[in-house]
């Protein structure tokens, strides 16, 4: 239950501040709102209320929502001078981009508020960390805990899991001096970050002839990569720097995607709406930051997808603005509309596609 209301809350936050980028950019200019909805149109909206000329709507289907501009489809005769068909070139491009730049703008404030809690990710290292720790093992009876990092053995560098494990080993019968990490961490996707940690001096002694499958030690260990932070520095270009390597990436991930669909070979990586709702869940559990983080990433994600030359979405109707500059002369408001209305059921087959698929992963694998 915890998953569905995490969920529609980081949607919620995508589609609305979306939406609200293409509503304050059409009111800035004077644009007349006919309705503003989070949801899509397909059946008949769940609540209304109508405040001035503009009705504020939920629908049912939650997956995306919607600003109706006054002509935003057909020329109107009614209050024309308002409407979005009657407005040139440059004030249509700004209100039709106005949502992807209010993605990147929520994008760039959430990595900073992440930023300012944790400090500014730098580098990657990979530590060996306990899993589990047997009972009565020289692991218990020295105070080891679980999820402990281990950062040297007598003074020596842990390397790895393999390094580890030869260390106990080659000291097995003698009293060993480990010094670990504990405290708090942060699961975030670029690796672990130690939110609150203190440096502990233990010794233990390895047995010479343990119990099979537990080893000298007693524990169980596995290496993750923890990322180094910094309370220094300046939040706001690590977090300019953070979305556009984001940026990179989901253009990357298109383009990958374009590649294998010419090769004729599904492509990887994919997630629809129920995806995203698994990896909800899995970060839901982790607290408020990863959430975060996951809001941020995902802005990006729809900003992107949104500036692709799609019928129906953002990107496609700047192609025809784009088109107009380029023929001195507007498409027919109808074959506009025709031609956006075949994008939807275009992008919602894509999406009963993906979901599909992702379905047949989560549950048929």
């Amino acid at each position: 239950m915890l998953t569905f209301f995490v969920f529609l809350g980081v949607l919620s936050v995508l589609v609305l501040i979306h939406e609200l980028g293409h509503f304050m950019a059409a009111r800035y200019f004077g644009i007349r709102i006919d309705e503003f909805a989070f949801g899509l149109p397909f059946t008949k909206a769940i609540f209304r209320i109508r405040s001035g000329e503009t009705d504020y709507s939920i629908y049912p289907l939650i997956f995306g929502g919607f600003v109706k501009l006054h002509g935003e489809e057909t020329e109107v005769k009614e209050d024309k001078k308002r409407s979005f068909w009657s407005r040139g070139r440059r004030q249509r491009m700004i209100v039709l981009m106005a949502g992807v730049a209010m993605n990147i703008l929520l994008a760039l404030v959430l990595f900073v508020t992440l930023y300012l809690v944790l400090g500014i990710p730098g580098s990657v290292h990979n530590l060996v960390t306990i899993n589990l720790i047997e009972s009565s093992s020289p692991a218990a009876v020295s105070g080891l805990k679980p999820y402990d990092r281990i950062i040297s053995v007598n003074n020596q560098t842990v390397i790895n899991t393999r390094e580890f494990g030869q260390m106990m080993i080659k000291h097995a019968g003698t009293p060993t001096r480990l010094i670990v990490r504990r405290g708090q961490t942060v699961s975030l996707f670029e690796g672990i970050v130690e939110k609150s940690t203190q440096e502990i001096t233990l010794t233990v002694i390895p047995r010479v002839n343990p119990p099979a499958g537990q080893g000298a030690l007693g524990v169980g260990i596995s290496q993750y990569p923890y990322v180094q932070t910094s309370k220094t520095g300046n939040v706001f270009l690590a977090s300019i720097k953070v979305t556009g390597k984001w940026i990179k990436r989901v253009l990357e991930g298109f383009r990958s995607i374009g590649q294998s669909l010419a090769a004729g070979k599904k492509p990887e990586g994919v997630a629809g709406p129920i995806g995203i709702y698994q990896l909800t869940g899995l970060v839901a559990g982790e607290g408020i930051l990863p959430i975060i983080e996951l809001i941020a990433i995902l802005s990006v994600n729809l900003a992107i997808f949104n500036v692709l030359p799609i019928p129906a979405l953002d990107g496609g109707r700047m192609f025809f603005v784009f088109l107009e500059w380029i023929r001195r002369k507007r498409v027919s408001a109808e074959l506009e509309a025709k031609i956006n209305n075949w994008g939807m059921v275009f992008l919602l087959s894509l999406i009963a596609l993906i979901s599909l698929q992702d379905v047949i992963r989560i549950w048929w694998r």
